[in-house]
């Protein structure tokens, strides 16, 4: 099972079913785009500002091999490290982006794949939108029972030891 974050747009013009219809369903899980592509990727999520990051971390390693002489294999672990970062922390990147645009975090959902969490987030959250269903009145058992309780316990008798 893999658990999923579910973000809505900020308040607008529409109502909350019409946010709701719109959520963004995020999985934690590693991201295999951005591990392999890495700044490719970055650039068609549009997240400039960690794309310029990544760059200049990039231009540094590669400033730092010339410079200093570092082995191939220094370099190549660097940029292995740089991808399984953004692998890991790819899905959380597109979160914060949208945070920052005034999305909410309203849910996380538990389910074995995409459609799952979608259906198990919506039939938890369209409910609360709707006016709540009336509720037909039941008899409740009487408080106190009339005539003698039998005693369940250590002590058989009613009136203690």
């Amino acid at each position: 099972m893999a658990f999923y974050q579910v973000l809505i747009p900020p308040p607008g013009a529409g109502g909350l079913r019409e946010e709701i219809e719109q959520a963004r369903v995020l999985p934690e899980s590693f991201t295999w785009p951005a591990f392999l592509f890495g700044g490719v990727w970055l650039l068609l999520k549009r997240l400039w500002l960690v794309f310029f990051v990544y760059a200049l971390a990039w231009a540094g390693i590669v400033y730092l091999q010339r410079q200093f002489g570092f082995s191939f294999a220094a370099v190549s672990l660097s940029h292995l490290a740089l991808g399984i970062f953004l692998g890991l922390e790819g899905q959380n990147l597109i979160a914060r982006k949208l945070m920052r645009k005034g999305w909410r975090l309203v849910d996380v959902v538990e389910a074995a794949d995409l459609s799952s969490a979608e259906r198990r987030f919506f039939e938890r959250a369209l409910p609360a939108g709707e006016p709540p269903r009336p509720v037909a009145p039941t008899s409740a058992p009487p408080r106190f029972a009339s005539g003698p309780t039998p005693v369940i316990g250590l002590f058989p008798e009613a009136s203690g030891r």
